[in-house]
This record gives structure tokens, C-alpha cells and sequence, in this order.
């Protein structure tokens, strides 16, 4: 046989082999990447490694995720601050005796349920998180019932430190009994946010010397609802308020989160809603607690499980306290007068002995109440349980609107040209309904809440 045919025999076997050789890499890897790509899918979610999870949760939402670390001076040209108004929500607290013996007894039997499914490969939870669930304990005090929390204080502290900064001709040390007016409801948490607001603009040492006024009884200024019969049998006795929430967690959306938590967990049969909530709750507050710190507990949820759910809180709250009823923030106008008089006093009687701050401390409701008598946060549509996609950029988001230690302040200027207000929601200033900018000229302020501020009769809007 010619020594060339030979040649040329052995060079076409070796292109065969390495072309079969090449074949079978080539499954081979793809069965790999097909095996990696598997095991990835499986736990493709693994919370621990996420930088930036989803912090909004709705009024259980951390102020750290709203608050305006700019605090450098604010002097419009031409313009003296007068007087500052604040209406605050107290900061972080822990959930009622009753809420937190219901985690601390539920948690730990869903908890050992997780880590034995995980153990018998059920469920997508990844490594990290499971062996964060298996350390979590509630360590909660559980007779410490919606008391501040140590992260609560520093909010409100640190709040009334950066308004200092923007008015420290105004908002100035020490305290003055007759410059400064400070009132909060009759609970521990906002009592204790007061102090903490007091510490962060005239320290620690003045504290002593602050003096708290008391609230009338009954009070129509910080607890209006309370005393609000209307409001009371037709809203929060009849549920009403309930009613979209509750066809919201009927929804379909709803429905997709129980089944995404129960196939994560790697439960066989469907989580009942009570499940989901202990966990959701117990999220929130671990979040609100320790806000840089992770929760075992919102692994559990997907990001747009964490959506569905605040859009859920968002509509409770819409009919509840926003604009779903309009008794809800009728009943609200003495905050506004309270602030439109005291701006008006000033403005008319400059000689007179006029406080520099007013500060309030309430809760959920009074604000987002106040809120909506303002006007604010009002979308162009009614929140539904059937138009989340339509509500996904609205403005009415508890989130950032009434998280913890959420506000509403208000700041009179005396400019060369006249009285401006200007005010501020999470300490950022906003345009009010009526005003052309956000130093709002005077006239213009009166002009829209004149009327409200003057024709205020609780007794007659709250009668039945």
C-alpha cells in the first residue's frame, strides 16, 4: 500500500476521533451546565447574598429607609424662619403582648416545620438562609406591649438633630417654656419619642427642664378619632374599611403569594393566610428593630411577594385613614387649625410672645388623617383590590409616607417680601395643594385652608 494513501488513511481516523471526542465534550458540558443550571434555579433566591433587599413595609417600614440625611441650613433669600409646626408618629416600636405571645409561640413550630423540610429536600430556601432561620429566637420582651424600641429613640433623636441644623436661629438652646410647646398622646412610645425629639435639639442635659404639656379630654387634637362617633360606627365599626383588603387577599395576587411561600418553604399543602402573616409581621418588625441587620424571616418572601403584601397594608389604610371615606379626614381639621391659627397669630401680632416650635407626637392614624385634610398624597384614582398594576407609582404608599416616626412639619418664614410656609414630609419639602411652589406664599396658604381651618366643628362633623 503507497506510503502517501496510508498517510492520509491516518490523518481522516484522527479528524473522526476528534470530531467524536468534540461531540461528546460538548453534551458532556452541556449536561453540566444543564446540572448547574438546575441546582442554581433551586435556590436561585437566596436572600443572604442580596445587597439591597426590599425594605418597604409599609407603616412597620424603618424611618432610616425615608430620612433626609441632608441637614445643611435653610435660608430661602431674604427670609427669617418664624416659627416651626411638627405632627410626628412615634418611632419604632415592638407589636402588642397580644401580637408578640402569638409570634413567640407560632414561629418557633413553623420554624422546625422549614428545617425539616429543607432536610428532606423539599423547598428552594438556599444554605445561608435556612442556617439563619435555625439561630433566630424571639427575644423580644413580650410585656414591653408597643413600647418604644432603642432604634425608635435614635430616630426621632436624630430627626430633631437635622432640623436644628437646617434652623438653628430658630429651633435654639436652651429650653424655653414660654418659646417651645410640646404634647403627646397618652401612650409610652409617644411619650418616649417626645423625649427623644426634646434630646436631639437640646440635649441631654435639658431634657429635665422640657416641660410636656397634657392633652385635654376628651382630645380632639391628637386622638380625634376616638372620640368621632360618625367616624366610628360607619367606618371602623361596620369594617368598611376592610372591604377591599379583604377582596384583595381573595385575589388572585394574593392567592400567588401563599403558593410562592408554601413551594419556597417546601410545605405539601397550601400556607394558611394566618401562616403568612405571623411571618410577614415578624419581618417587619426585625426590620424596623435592626434595620441594617438581616431577618431570617423575609427570606421567606419573594420581592414582589413583599409588594403584593404592602399594597395590601396600603389599601387597609386608604379606607381606613386616607381618602376611602371623606369622614376620615373631616374629622381631622383641628391639627390644621391648630397650625393655620398659630401661623396667623404670628403673622398678625409679631409683637406678641409667639412659640419658635410646636411639636406633636401621635400615631398611624392622626397623621395620615391630617395628611389627607391637607390634601396630600391624593392619586388621580381610587385605590381597588383589582388595580395594583395601575397603582404601582402611587402616592398613596404607607411605605414612605407613615413609616415609623413619619411627619408632617410646617415652617413660617418672614421674607422682604411678605410670609411664606414652606413644608416637609420626612423632612423634605413638599408643595402644598393651592401654592405655586414649595415656599408657598402666605396669601395663598390662607386661601386654601382658610375655610377648612375656620368652619372646624368636630362635634358637628362627627355627628351621627
Amino acid at each position: 500500500m503507497p506510503k502517501l494513501f496510508i498517510q492520509i488513511l491516518l490523518l481522516s481516523c484522527l479528524v473522526l476521533l476528534t470530531v467524536q471526542a468534540g461531540k461528546r465534550s460538548s453534551k458532556e458540558s452541556k449536561k453540566e451546565k444543564h446540572k448547574a443550571s438546575s441546582l442554581k434555579n433551586k435556590s436561585e433566591y437566596c436572600y443572604d447574598d442580596i445587597d439591597h433587599p426590599y425594605v418597604f413595609f409599609a407603616t412597620k417600614t424603618s424611618y432610616r429607609w425615608n430620612r433626609n440625611k441632608n441637614d445643611d441650613e435653610i435660608t430661602p433669600p431674604g427670609c427669617v424662619a418664624q416659627q416651626f409646626w411638627l405632627l410626628s408618629r412615634h418611632g419604632s416600636r415592638n407589636p402588642s403582648t397580644e401580637e408578640m405571645l402569638t409570634l413567640k409561640s407560632i414561629l418557633p413550630l413553623i420554624q422546625n416545620e422549614i428545617i425539616s423540610n429543607h432536610k428532606a429536600g423539599k423547598g428552594s430556601l438556599c444554605k445561608d438562609d435556612i442556617e439563619n432561620l435555625e439561630k433566630w429566637i424571639f427575644r423580644a420582651n413580650v410585656n414591653d406591649d408597643e413600647f418604644l424600641v432603642k432604634e425608635g429613640f435614635k430616630e426621632l433623636e436624630d430627626i430633631a438633630d437635622r432640623y436644628q441644623d437646617r434652623f438653628p436661629k430658630l429651633l435654639t438652646k436652651p429650653f424655653i417654656n414660654s418659646s417651645y410647646i410640646f404634647k403627646h398622646t397618652e401612650s409610652e412610645r409617644t411619650n418616649a419619642s417626645a423625649r427623644a425629639f426634646a434630646k436631639g435639639i437640646f440635649g441631654k442635659k435639658d431634657i429635665p427642664n422640657v416641660f410636656f404639656q397634657e392633652l385635654n379630654s376628651p382630645d380632639s387634637l391628637l386622638k380625634f378619632d376616638e372620640i368621632c362617633d360618625k367616624w366610628r360606627k360607619e367606618v371602623h365599626k361596620k369594617k368598611k374599611a376592610l372591604i377591599e383588603k379583604t377582596l384583595f387577599e381573595e385575589s388572585g395576587e394574593m392567592l400567588s403569594v401563599i403558593q410562592s411561600v408554601t413551594n419556597r418553604l417546601g410545605f405539601l399543602s397550601p400556607l394558611n393566610l394566618n401562616d403568612i402573616n405571623e411571618m410577614y409581621t415578624m419581618c417587619t418588625f426585625d426590620k424596623a428593630w435592626r434595620p441594617k441587620k438581616l431577618s431570617p424571616w423575609c427570606a421567606v418572601f419573594s420581592k414582589e411577594d413583599l409588594k403584593i403584601l404592602e399594597y395590601r397594608e396600603d389599601l387597609k389604610y386608604y379606607y381606613e385613614d386616607g381618602y376611602g371615606f371623606p369622614i376620615n379626614y373631616e374629622q381631622a381639621c383641628m391639627p390644621l387649625k391648630n397650625v393655620y391659627d398659630s401661623f396667623r397669630h404670628v403673622v398678625e401680632s409679631p409683637a406678641s410672645l409667639n412659640p419658635k416650635g410646636i411639636f406633636y407626637f401621635t400615631h398611624t392614624a392622626t397623621l395620615l388623617k391630617v395628611m389627607s385634610r391637607f390634601g396630600l398624597f391624593k392619586d388621580p384614582i381610587e385605590m381597588k383590590h383589582t388595580n395594583r398594576h395601575l397603582m404601582k407609582n402611587r402616592e398613596w404608599r404607607t411605605s414612605l409616607i407613615n413609616s415609623f416616626a413619619a411627619h408632617l412639619a410646617l415652617v413660617l418664614f418672614n421674607c422682604s417680601d411678605g410670609h411664606y410656609i414652606t413644608a416637609y414630609v420626612q423632612e423634605r419639602p413638599i408643595m402644598l395643594p393651592g401654592c405655586s411652589s414649595e415656599l408657598c406664599k402666605y396669601s395663598d396658604f390662607s386661601k386654601q385652608y382658610e375655610k377648612l381651618a375656620t368652619s372646624c366643628n368636630v362635634d358637628d362633623i362627627c355627628r351621627i
